[in-house]
């Protein structure tokens, strides 16, 4: 119910501003004078002086080899640009380099460094350089030296440079070298070579074997016949005379036993059905007995003969691997060599001509001309400014004079609105006539 009585009244407080406005009106124009005198007659002016430097993408990329992946279409380092630009050694060779020098006062890296700044634009890949100076031939001159500069190391850094084709170069001596060394050692193996006679024994070998397991399997035939036709004999009397197709069955079997490396087939042709030779049936089968064992025994020696003979065949196998295998790491060494060279060459050669290409990705967009107006001082804001603060000090110091000299009034229950204007009638009747 009472809270609309302990409202503070703003009406006392625009009377402390009425009664001290000299003092605040004082202070704001001290202040603006003081702002004023120092911008027109004690700073000197900065010029203000900026270059362009533009980081662009290659338009071609060269690459004589597959093998040589080119990087470039990775997305530039456009926040290292600035921190590379205003890097001491950087700095350092501009400082060295200045034609003709700056003057004493400048001419240290902590001095040149305040003068200095880089930035990114809005387009990350346009790199600004500024340079301020009192002297705004000075400051054009500076920056258009720090941008030279700062193209060229960019481009050293960053793109194809001397010092990559160098490395390439004595990578191209070395490999040259190496498939010199390579052919050679190639060379001397071949004048020693003996897979062409290894081959030929080893043919030579394998012919023998084929021979001998091929009369190993007609024996087996021969040996089989023969004691078929024993067991069809067996049956008869032992006196009885053989009939001309035993006859002629026994004949064969005896001519194979001793032709059993013979390829053509003997064909008898006989006229007529008596016994050829005259044999009974108990000869025959004696005869039969003894061509079984005979073939039996021929068998064994064939065996014995595989048998020498697989050694030399494994040895004649290992040795013509041995041969083959040396003659294939040679060669690959060879051709190693052969492909590390020729992809060098490649690449020394690429690394030429992009060291020809002066352009580079880094490149000077805009120069920066001599600035005909001056940054700072800002004589009208500075005074502006100023006085502004002059005239917040002012009222702030009304208000402390105020309260050391008479305590604001406190708070009191709210008068009526008649009473209220009489007391502000007074007040300003009082600051209209101070005199009296």
């Amino acid at each position: 119910m009472h809270a609309m009585e302990d409202e503070i009244d703003l009406r006392e407080y625009i009377a402390v501003l009425i009664r001290h406005w000299r003092m605040i009106a004082g202070l704001a124009l001290i202040a603006a004078v003081t702002a004023a005198s120092v911008s027109f007659f004690i700073l000197q002016p900065q010029y203000e002086a900026k270059a362009l430097v533009a980081v662009t993408q290659p338009r071609y990329v060269m690459r004589f080899d597959e093998r040589f992946e080119t990087v470039n279409n990775i997305q530039p380092a456009y926040k290292a640009y600035p921190t590379l630009a205003t890097s001491d050694e950087l700095l350092q060779q501009l400082l060295e380099g200045m034609d003709p020098p700056l003057p004493p006062e400048k001419a240290s890296l902590q001095r040149l460094r305040g003068m200095l700044s880089a930035s990114s634009g809005s387009d990350p890949s346009i790199v600004i350089l500024t340079a301020r100076s009192s002297d705004p031939a000075e400051a054009a001159r500076v920056v258009n030296a720090w941008a030279e500069l700062f193209v060229r190391r960019a481009n050293e850094i960053y793109g194809e440079s001397s010092e990559q084709l160098a490395f390439f170069e004595a990578q191209l001596a070395q490999a040259d070298a190496d498939l010199k060394a390579a052919e050679e050692a190639l060379i001397a193996f071949q004048a020693r070579n003996e897979a062409a006679i290894l081959q030929a024994q080893l043919n030579s070998k394998k012919q023998s074997q084929s021979e001998y397991l091929s009369a190993q399997r007609a024996i087996v035939r021969i040996i089989q016949d023969a004691q078929s036709l024993r067991e069809q004999l067996s049956a008869r009397p032992a006196g009885e005379q053989v009939s001309l197709g035993d006859d002629l069955t026994t004949l064969f079997l005896e001519i194979q036993a001793f032709n059993t490396r013979t390829a053509t087939p003997i064909q008898l042709q006989v006229a007529g059905s008596e016994s050829l030779s005259g044999k009974t049936v108990g000869e025959v089968r004696a005869f039969l007995d003894d061509l079984v064992r005979t073939l039996e025994n021929k068998s064994a020696e064939i065996q014995k003969d595989l048998d020498a003979l697989k050694p030399e065949i494994l040895s004649l196998q290992r040795s013509l691997q041995e041969v083959n295998t040396e003659k294939e790491r040679l060669s690959r060494a060879k051709e190693v060599a052969r492909e590390t060279y020729m992809a060098l060459a490649r690449k020394v050669e690429e690394a030429r001509i992009a060291a020809q290409d002066t352009t580079g990705e880094v490149r000077l967009a805009s120069t920066a001309a001599v600035p005909e107006r001056p940054v700072s001082p800002r004589k009208l804001l500075n005074t502006l400014v100023a006085g502004v603060l002059g005239l917040m000090v002012g009222i702030f110091g009304a208000f402390v004079v105020e309260y050391f000299s008479e305590p604001l009034p406190v708070a009191t229950p709210r008068a009526s609105e008649s009473e209220a204007r009489g007391r502000l009638e007074q007040t300003v009747a009082e600051v209209a006539s101070p005199g009296e």
